[in-house]
């Protein structure tokens, strides 16, 4: 097991800093942290780490020999990278899921399915959840595996911020745009006071993902993903139904043993309140909860960037260094 690791941030920059923030917290021994260029930083734009500066190199120059992880968020187009990284010996935390639906990938949700982890070493990549499904599983999956609930409705609203920061700096224009009256260009796709289906991702990858980290599963799950004028924040309204009664106390239980988890019984916590109160509790709250005949309803948010991805993100590779990978 390395004494000191060399890790590679390979994502943007809004993301980046969280990951070298949440890395700087974490228990694992890091050395170096090193920027990976795949999407180009602005002029002002720069980690810091240990109150350090992070050296940024072009990720075609990299030399991975000596590299332990690299945390990617990255799209297809950027797989190539990601193999040689691997193919080095690299543990490569894939962020987005670009290889999730790779049979010998395993997929994870952290706190959930970690001894699948074990497969990592089939080609040194492990994939991270998508945010939906990791919310969803890690309010609802030690339930679901006591094999009462076999139906689930979701719907997802998704913030700007789930796409990519090019999304939020164009929901702020449009935003401030409108505000001062002035109208969007013709044929220009309206983020700002409106809402609409998700189309840039479909439900059946989400599925796809449900139904790998639960193979044997005879649940039902349909996900309505909608578009939100949220800069930031994922909120899930969740209907997990039974042919029998449901205990609401034993979901709440389940809530409250679980340190990444907060239940709310009075404050029902949107996207905005999650960002201006609990913007440093880094957890997913739980809120809203209504039983309902033979089964229950909940309401759930977090910042899926911070919290979905880079706490998560980190979390795994400090399971997977734990392990010995």
């Amino acid at each position: 097991m390395q004494t000191k690791l060399n890790i590679v941030i390979a994502a943007e920059f809004e993301l980046a800093e969280k990951i070298a923030d949440l890395l700087e917290q974490s228990e694992l021994p890091v050395e170096k942290i090193i920027v990976a260029e795949i999407y180009p930083f602005g002029e002002e734009q720069g980690l810091r780490f240990n109150n350090r500066a992070v050296e940024q190199q072009n990720i075609e120059e990299l030399d991975w020999s000596d590299k332990q992880y690299l945390f990617f968020a990255g799209e297809t187009k950027h797989a190539g990278y990601l193999a040689q990284a691997a193919d080095s010996g690299c543990v490569v935390i894939d962020l987005n899921g670009v290889c999730a639906a790779l049979q010998d990938v395993p997929l994870i949700v952290p706190g959930f399915n970690d001894p699948l982890l074990s497969e990592l070493r089939n080609r040194n990549i492990v994939s991270l959840a998508d945010p939906q499904i990791s919310q969803l599983l890690l309010t609802c999956g030690e339930i679901l595996l006591g094999g009462e609930i076999n139906r689930l409705l979701v719907s997802s609203m998704l913030p700007a911020s789930y796409v990519n920061s090019e999304q939020v700096k164009t929901l702020a224009g449009q935003t401030a745009r409108l505000l001062n009256g002035i109208p969007l260009d013709e044929g220009e796709v309206r983020l700002a006071f409106d809402a609409a289906p998700f189309k840039r991702h479909s439900s059946e990858r989400l599925l796809q993902q449900f139904q790998k980290i639960l193979p044997n599963s005879d649940i039902q799950l349909v996900i309505h993903q909608l578009q939100s004028a949220v800069f930031y924040g994922l909120a899930q309204q969740v209907t997990a139904l039974s042919d029998y009664q449901t205990d609401v106390e034993q979901w709440q239980a389940v809530w409250q043993a679980n340190e990444l988890l907060v239940w709310h019984e009075a404050q029902i916590v949107t996207p905005v309140i999650n960002g201006e109160q609990y913007q440093e509790q880094d957890q997913l709250h739980i809120s809203d909860v209504q039983a309902l005949e033979n089964g229950i309803q909940f309401w759930s948010v977090c910042d899926e960037q911070r919290f979905s991805l880079a706490l998560l993100g980190v979390k795994l590779a400090e399971t997977a260094y734990l392990q010995g990978y």
